[in-house]
């Protein structure tokens, strides 16, 4: 009897064993899958989709450090563009031309090359501002330039030179005073704001603005003066003066 007993504990025994076993097995399966998905799951949540308004702000970043060609790289890499990083990514196409021809001495096709700014960006706004004011001045400053060059009087060209240093810095200082707002604003009624044309502010009284605008030639090579504005800012009306 004693050993039929013993020899039932033994077997119950081992049976208990097995069933601990497994069940830890299977324990441990469980404990192993759900680490494994809650793995999967952080690493997926962790990775955030980069969206056109990220790479718009990071491309801005870069337009105010001055890289304007890394920012161009970086509006071009979205994935799914937006209107407003298509805008960004023309006007800083626009932009670096302008710049290009600026730093050659082609103000006429820098400034026709610059046009103005489609997007909302306030970096590239800021951007054009400030080349556009270099350019005003330097248009001005090669325009006396070449007048004074047909003076043969020393002191006639001496007057002329001081001419076109206060010309100069009174454009470049008008047209560092005038928002790309309200050029887009006059070039956008006018039908102005397209690849072509130029404008330069060359005066400002309160809300009123004056405009010089260019227009290319069909080679691209001038860009002739096709008439100056007066624009309202507040009314929005506009008058040729010439």
């Amino acid at each position: 009897m004693n050993r039929s007993f013993f020899k039932k504990a033994m077997v119950g025994t081992a049976a208990l064993a097995t069933v601990l076993s497994l069940a830890a097995c299977g324990s441990k399966g469980a404990s192993s899958s759900s680490s494994s998905s809650t793995n999967e799951s952080s690493s997926t949540s962790s990775k955030k989709t980069v969206t056109a308004a990220d790479k718009i702000a990071a491309a801005e970043k870069l337009i105010e450090q001055g890289k304007y060609q890394q920012a161009l790289d970086e509006v071009n890499s979205v994935t799914k563009s937006t209107s407003e990083s298509r805008a960004l990514a023309t006007d800083l196409q626009n932009y670096i031309a302008a710049k290009k021809a600026y730093n050659n001495g082609n103000y006429d096709q820098a400034l026709t090359n610059l046009n103005t700014a489609s997007s909302s960006s306030s970096a590239i706004k800021e951007a054009y501002q400030s080349l556009r004011s270099k350019i005003a001045a330097a248009e001005s400053s090669s325009s006396t330039t070449s007048s004074s060059a047909a003076s043969s009087a020393t002191s006639a060209t001496t007057a002329a030179a001081t001419s076109s240093s206060s010309s100069s810095a009174a454009n470049a200082s008008v047209a560092q005073s005038t928002s790309e707002d309200v050029i887009d604003a006059f070039a956008t009624k006018m039908g102005f704001n397209q690849q072509g044309y130029g404008i330069i502010p060359v005066q400002k009284n309160g809300s009123v603005y004056r405009f010089e605008v260019r227009q290319n030639n069909q080679d691209n090579t001038v860009a002739n003066l096709i008439g100056i504005y007066e624009y309202n800012a507040e009314t929005g009306s506009v008058t040729k003066i010439s």
